[in-house]
């Protein structure tokens, strides 16, 4: 017999070595990730017994361990050359063992390459075997092979079989390298199907037992799957991190198709953040490589990427060459999941090349592969690509069709995610949020106001989320952006043929999986296959003719007619709940990059909603905010800046507001929005609140919480801290005044507002907040007078400051018994209750409802909260008046805090000089001889803001 073996220039160290020692420190070597090593070892144990017939079976063992070696290198021919020796002399030793291991070697090197139905042979007869010996390794590592060529072929079904066998096999043999291995295989199918806690907790189990064994390759395979994860997150900053991690070692290791992998994915980063040059550089030298092993796989991979730098670089038609490139390699490895990827990237750059139809052509047939493959990373690109370019044809309600599907995607996706990290939450949806944006807007230029104010509305109950981090295990509460009639009759349509063609394929594949394991089929089987391929291709044809038919129906302008009736029956919703309240507006505010817009609705149904837009970018708006922060937190001049965001958000809906003649404006604020006090606005002459009462309209403001009436009297349970038992905080000496002064414990005192009991210093614990909250009826008001900390991406350390020291965290809020059903409102008058930093773009204002959502989504109606550091004396004359006119007057919570503000406004809130402490004129001196008051500016009356039913 005759083996081809290398020449080895003999080695003095180790040319006099056994072959046992040979073979164990080449196995040492192997496991520990350095294959050249092994290989060298091996080498040699070859050299030294291929002659000896006595010791053919030392020839077998290192045949094998080279075999291994060479597919661990990427040299697959060689690998599946040494194997076939290693059969032979397996078959000349009766070994079943060793040739179960050269076919699996065979199958493994097979799919490297990209030939399936060798590598599906190769791999089940290996398996076979391994089962007639009960060897469990053997049987794991092939079942473990057979599912990364299922997942190659996009049949993660199957492959999700395989795998899970494959770790059940190595947990029966207790083998931790190959438990392992079928971990990381788990974790890059869960990763493909956009289940990203799941495949991180996978992968770092894979990579803590690998670590344990000291396999170096294998770590720096799972932190390259690790660093893919990350990229898919869009956290670059970690995912660079673990790719640079596992480029060093697979560099250490010399393992070549580890690192063209880990070259590739750096690559792909660096495209990410627009480092065009540096991505190039390392596709190139990926691309060699992969060229060099013969990784067709790999190699159109790099094609595909490299493709994608030109493009960015606005070199489209050499672009499309190289995607071309990686297609024909996709095509002829029959990897459709690869297929659809690069039908994608084509359909992008025809569209960039303004050719539509031909864009529209490649990313129909991207989405029909997707409609079997359901690719988390590419459905949602796909739909919301579709959606752009039929808006650049002017296909507006296709376009928003589209738009909804991508939505609805991304939605269903977050679903799956609750669970990961909150940084990571909010880093998956960053470069999502722009197809919420592009459906909100394309709804707002056909006028379908309702539908665009739902779409935004769940990125704000994502910030809701977001904020709380969902720290309950059964929270699944999700939206979809909802379907028109016609939408909807097409929506289900599309559901039903995807499933279809998900069942036809499903059943093509469990007969066809005879055939592609080298099983001869009966007659009548293969005539049932032929019958159920055909089958399959007509479902796919008819899902095509679907997508067209798309096309023609929705540019009928018969069902542009039916959108409008649609629009006006959501419309009227809305404006039928704001005809439950008198002179009331809804103000909604959207801005994108580049402009402002407004959209008001009054209860009116003859008063079509009106939209207003202003060319005004983003960054100039957040800047003038923050200078009219800065101004008033300063106590400074202020009223330019004032008049300026008037000018920008108020001047522009003037008109129809003296038309409408409202009392109420409910404000609807976006983003950053959110940290303006509306009613210190300023048109020249007047503050806002001047003219109207003014609430903030959120997302927990559901129509059965707005439509609640309030008691007509109240009655309330007042904590406070006065003093401070935490290092952090200083006294609160007004809050004893403040509480007192609201709450009447008796009848007989002469001094307090509403009925009810106070809870100050050491009694406000946060046992008997729980308890008070429990008493339904006892209390319409909550009246909460301490400290609040805020601290960003934190429920553990966000926390409201009880008596002695002690603290109720939003975690404490969210997950305790802190029941708030029943309670007309909520007075957060303490520091910073919905404090932000504007100038952190992390926050983007989402903490201001985020606080004030939560304690709606306990039950309250109403939360009354602050927008920075509150004045101590000015806030408990505040505190008083607000209830004081509330009650007295019969009027609503928002007009109650409007003639509240009026008072600080006409200087009607003074220091006493003799008690330093706030009061009314008039109230212990007569008025002509108090002081000139100190409280006119909006720093003492503009913070307080009102959130959810204001009446």
């Amino acid at each position: 017999m005759m083996l081809a073996i290398g020449c080895i220039a003999p080695d003095p160290r180790i040319s006099d070595m056994p072959a046992h020692a040979l073979y164990r420190l080449g196995m040492d070597a192997y496991l520990h990730g350095n294959f050249k090593q092994a290989q060298r070892y091996w080498s040699h144990g070859l050299t030294k017994t291929a002659q000896s017939e006595h010791m053919i079976a030392w020839s077998a063992s290192f045949l094998t361990g080279l075999a291994h070696a060479h597919e661990s290198l990427g040299n697959h021919e060689k690998a599946i050359d040494l194997a076939g020796q290693a059969q032979h002399v397996a078959d000349k030793l009766s070994d079943p063992r060793l040739k179960a291991e050269a076919h699996i070697i065979m199958g493994q090197a097979y799919r490297q390459m990209g030939n399936y139905p060798a590598a599906i042979h190769q791999s089940e007869k290996g398996r076979l075997i391994a089962q007639q010996i009960g060897n469990l390794e053997l049987e794991s590592d092939s079942a473990r092979n057979l599912g990364a060529i299922y997942k190659n072929q996009g049949k993660f079904n199957r492959a999700e079989n395989f795998y899970h066998a494959a770790l059940a096999l190595a947990n029966q043999a207790d083998d931790v390298m190959l438990q392992a291995k079928a971990l990381n295989n788990l974790g890059e199918l869960s990763q493909r199907r956009g289940r990203y806690v799941e495949a991180l907790e996978l992968y770092n189990r894979s990579l803590q037992l690998r670590q344990e064994i000291e396999d170096w390759a294998g770590q720096g395979n799972v932190l390259g799957n690790l660093c893919r994860v990350y990229r898919d997150l869009n956290d670059y900053e970690r995912a660079v991190e673990f790719c640079n991690r596992a480029l060093k070692i697979a560099r250490k290791t010399n393992t070549k198709a580890y690192e063209a992998n880990h070259l590739n994915n750096i690559a792909e980063i660096y495209w990410h953040l627009g480092e065009f040059n540096k991505a190039e550089k390392s596709f190139v030298q990926s691309i060699e490589i992969k060229q060099v092993l013969g990784d067709l796989n790999g190699e159109a991979r790099a094609w595909n990427n490299l493709g994608l730098i030109f493009k960015s670089e606005g070199k489209l038609e050499e672009a499309l060459d190289f995607f071309f490139k990686s297609l024909n390699i996709k095509k002829q490895l029959k990897d459709r999941s690869g297929i659809s990827a690069t039908y994608y990237n084509i359909g992008l750059t025809y569209s960039d090349l303004d050719r539509h139809n031909d864009a529209l052509k490649y990313l129909k047939q991207a989405l029909l592969i997707q409609a079997e493959l359901v690719e988390a990373a590419l459905l949602w690109r796909i739909l919301g690509h579709l959606s752009d370019i039929h808006k650049q044809l002017d296909h507006s309600d296709l376009a928003v069709f589209f738009g909804k599907m991508a939505v609805n995607n991304i939605q269903s996706l977050r679903s799956e995610n609750l669970k990961l990290e909150k940084h990571l939450q909010k880093s998956f949806l960053e470069d999502k949020r722009i197809i919420y944006e592009n459906l909100a807007n394309l709804l707002i230029d056909d006028g379908r106001f309702p539908e665009a104010q739902q779409v935004l509305a769940m990125l704000k109950e994502e910030e809701y989320f977001d904020f709380i981090q969902r720290q309950s295990d059964n929270d699944t509460q999700w939206t979809e952006a909802t379907y028109t009639k016609t939408e909807t009759d097409f929506a289900i349509r599309y559901h039903e043929l995807t499933a279809d063609l998900i069942e036809q394929r499903k059943v093509y594949t469990q007969l066809n999986k005879k055939l592609e394991g080298g099983q001869i089929l009966t007659q009548a089987e293969t005539k049932r296959l032929d019958e159920l391929n055909a089958r399959l291709e007509e479902a796919r044809l008819v899902y095509l003719k679907f997508l067209n038919e798309l096309e023609q129906v929705f540019t009928q302008e018969r069902h542009l007619k039916e959108f409008y009736a649609r629009d006006l029956d959501e419309v009227s919703q809305t404006q039928n709940l704001l005809s439950k309240f008198e002179n009331t507006v809804l103000v909604y505010y959207l801005y994108t990059d580049e402009k402002l817009r407004i959209l008001l609705l009054d209860s009116n149904l003859s008063f079509p909603p009106e939209l207003h837009e202003q060319p005004i970018s983003r960054p100039e708006l957040n800047q003038l905010i923050y200078t009219f922060r800065e101004k008033l937190s300063n106590r400074g001049d202020h009223l330019i800046a004032a008049e300026k965001l008037f000018e920008q958000l108020i001047a522009p809906i003037k008109a129809d507001l003296n038309l409408l003649k409202p009392e109420t404006l409910l404000i609807y604020p976006a983003r950053s929005l959110r940290y303006l006090p509306f009613s210190a606005l300023f048109d020249g002459e007047q503050y806002l609140a001047e003219q109207y009462a003014v609430t903030m309209y959120n997302a927990a403001a559901q129509s059965y919480l707005l439509l609640e009436k309030p008691k007509a009297h109240w009655s309330v349970a007042g904590f406070g801290v006065s003093e401070s038992r935490d290092p952090l905080f200083n006294n609160l000496p007004a809050v004893e005044d403040e509480i007192n002064a609201i709450v009447k414990e008796k009848t007989a005192d002469e001094i307090g507002i509403l009925p009810g009991n106070v809870y100050l210093n050491q009694n406000f614990t946060p046992d008997q907040l729980m308890q008070t909250l429990k008493q339904k009826d006892a209390y319409q008001v909550i009246h909460l007078a301490t400290h609040f900390k805020f601290t960003p991406g934190s429920p553990i350390n966000s926390f409201l400051l009880a008596g002695a020291g002690a603290h109720i965290s939003l975690q404490d809020l969210l997950r305790g018994d802190y029941q708030m059903a029943g309670k007309d409102l909520v007075t957060l008058s303490a520091c910073e209750t919905a404090l932000g930093e504007l100038d952190d773009q992390h926050l983007d204002g989402k903490e201001l409802e985020g606080l004030g959502t939560l304690i709606q989504r306990k039950g309250a109606h109403a939360v009354l909260a602050t927008l920075w550091p509150v004045a101590d004396q000015s806030t408990a004359i505040f505190m008083e008046q607000f209830y004081t006119l509330r009650e007295e007057k019969n009027i609503s919570k928002a007009e109650a805090m409007r003639q509240t503000q009026l008072l600080f406004i006409q200087g009607n809130v003074i220091l006493d000089e003799t008690s330093r402490k706030a009061r009314l004129r008039g109230v212990s001196l007569p008025a002509d001889g108090a002081p000139e008051s100190q409280f006119a500016h909006p720093y003492f009356w503009a913070p307080f803001i009102l959130m959810g039913n204001w009446q």
